[in-house]
């Protein structure tokens, strides 16, 4: 199980880490719209589409991340004021709520993908930029973090776990 959970972290730190280098294409594609835009008089029609695409794969794809680092909003006013054996309980219940959610989420978002696949979808602007490839990006998306929850919550029942025993032992 512990191969398990350092690969799935090993895998969202990778593709988070080269997924982050979208910074650089993101700004300088922005850099170049200002300067058409407020020197030349003449804007361009697809540094907006494009820019939405690389930010849309920059946030699905770092979710799984953030998670792992623990960078997603909880409610830490209340879950560290309870033990540690009850906050374990806790995730593991929100653990397999979030599942629920996730499995639906991925047929879903499954679904959305293949149908803008299936008649090769276009944005609706001037540029017309195909958006099946970030649809699918977004999927990518959203299994990383649902294995990225497993990968937590494997870790959670073991370290609940190490607890009951040593609570059977006290």
């Amino acid at each position: 199980m512990k191969r398990v959970i350092e690969l799935i972290d090993l895998v969202n730190g990778y593709i988070y880490k080269g997924a982050s280098f979208l910074f650089l294409p993101m700004t300088l594609m922005a850099m170049y719209e200002v300067v058409m835009r407020y020197f030349f008089n003449s804007p361009t029609v697809w540094v907006w589409d494009i820019n939405v695409q690389c930010f849309s794969a920059l946030v699905v794809l770092g979710g799984a991340y953030t998670l792992q680092q623990g960078g997603h909003v909880i409610m830490d006013i209340l879950v560290n004021k309870l033990p540690r054996k009850t906050r374990l309980i806790v995730n593991l219940c929100v653990y397999v709520i979030f599942f629920g959610v996730m499995s639906f989420a991925i047929w879903q978002v499954s679904m959305f993908a293949w149908n803008s696949f299936a008649i090769f979808e276009k944005a609706s602007t001037i540029f017309e930029p195909p958006i099946y490839p970030i649809k699918f990006i977004i999927l990518i998306g959203v299994i990383l973090l649902f294995l990225q929850a497993v990968s937590l919550f494997i870790r959670d029942v073991m370290e609940l776990k190490i607890i009951l025993r040593e609570g059977d032992k006290a």
